[in-house]
């Protein structure tokens, strides 16, 4: 089974508090031959921003800890330059275009169904 780098082709229908257990239950009928008009999905792009800033928060703790004050001020400027300069990306997120939102919704609707029917479509 293909793992797609969004969640949901579309969103899911949520209307009791079983709705889980519903969508489950009638996935079979649901993904059948109906038409379903895909959309381009946004997603973010990955980013080393929290492990950078983690690194100089920790160095700064440390230096916290043990009252050394120019570490102190070094890990706070790197920390916060991290912030300043992933915060002001021009390219930030990227498009999954429509066609390929649907030939991986499709090969992941077909993988499902053959698990279904192989478990004997309960």
């Amino acid at each position: 089974m293909l793992t797609p780098a969004f969640n949901f082709a579309f969103l899911p229908d949520v209307t009791g508090e079983d709705a889980y257990w519903a969508i489950k239950r009638h996935a079979t009928l649901e993904a059948s031959e109906k038409p379903r008009d895909y959309q381009p999905i946004e997603m973010p792009r990955n980013s080393p921003t929290g492990f950078v800033c983690a690194f100089f928060a920790t160095v700064m703790g440390f230096a916290l800890i043990w009252h050394i004050w120019w570490m102190v001020v070094a890990g706070f400027i790197g920390a916060f330059a991290t912030f300043v300069v992933f915060a002001w990306r021009d390219y930030d997120e990227y498009e999954i275009p429509a066609e390929e939102v649907a030939r991986i919704d499709r090969a992941n609707l077909a993988a499902r169904r053959e698990l279904v029917t192989a478990a004997g479509g309960s």
